[in-house]
């Protein structure tokens, strides 16, 4: 009797730690989803403060240019937190490269329809985002991985890898040091979180993506690191579309 009462306790606890662990699961995916609206809200509030129509900042002419370079012509290519469209999304598209943009702001992407018509444009949540194995040529996004708490960004690069096509390509901007937080941004309330340069060559690593280089970005006394990553060269199962 005495072993079935402790077998019978043992079980007990085991679902109570299981449902505690549930639990903390739940929170900490809301916790994650509250900081992604909160982007979304964010850059609705302030699509243009951020960003106007004719804006043309001089780097993105030079990264879109050599990732150009690299691909097919008429290569697809999905541009992740792509805004409205300006300047990045534009740039690939007058590359006369095939371009989904993709993001979440439904105020930066009416913006994006009028500004990049060349583009197809897509809103969704990038932590909840699929495309189809082996479906895009390249991937890229501009200052917006930054904007997913570090879980998503993590979770989200596998699938960007099943994404690719052999020896596809990932070019991303992101945090060279870690750092997480809210600030005011344009006026409204906005959330980034950093892991660091080393930190996501070794996430690229782990989701089968090589890194080709990395570049430090200098924004006045700190920066951001510019980082090309490429798929195997072949990929077994996939079927190419």
């Amino acid at each position: 009797m005495r072993v079935y009462t402790d077998v019978m306790e043992a079980t007990d606890g085991a679902a109570r730690a299981q449902e505690r662990a549930q639990e903390r699961a739940q929170e900490r995916a809301q916790k994650r989803a509250q900081q992604r609206d909160l982007v979304r809200r964010g850059y609705d509030a302030i699509s243009l403060a951020y960003r106007g129509d004719r804006d043309d900042p001089g780097q993105y002419r030079g990264w879109v240019a050599e990732l150009a370079g690299l691909l097919r012509p008429g290569a697809r290519v999905a541009d992740l937190g792509c805004g409205a469209g300006v300047p990045a999304t534009r740039k690939l598209a007058e590359r006369g490269l095939q371009v989904i943009g993709v993001d979440f702001s439904a105020v930066q992407l009416q913006r994006a329809r009028r500004l990049v018509p060349a583009a197809r444009l897509v809103q969704a949540d990038m932590a909840a985002l699929h495309f189809a194995t082996a479906s895009l040529d390249a991937v890229v996004s501009f200052y917006a991985l930054i904007h997913l708490p570090l879980a998503d960004q993590r979770a989200l690069l596998p699938r960007i890898r099943s994404w690719l096509r052999p020896a596809g390509l990932f070019l991303a901007i992101v945090g060279a040091e870690p750092w997480s937080g809210t600030d005011r941004f344009f006026g409204a309330a906005m959330f980034w979180e950093h892991a660091g340069t080393g930190s996501y060559l070794d996430w690229l690593e782990e989701a089968g993506l090589t890194p080709v280089w990395d570049r430090f970005v200098p924004e006045g006394d700190a920066g951001h690191s510019l980082i090309l990553a490429r798929a195997p060269l072949s990929a077994p199962g996939a079927a190419v579309t």
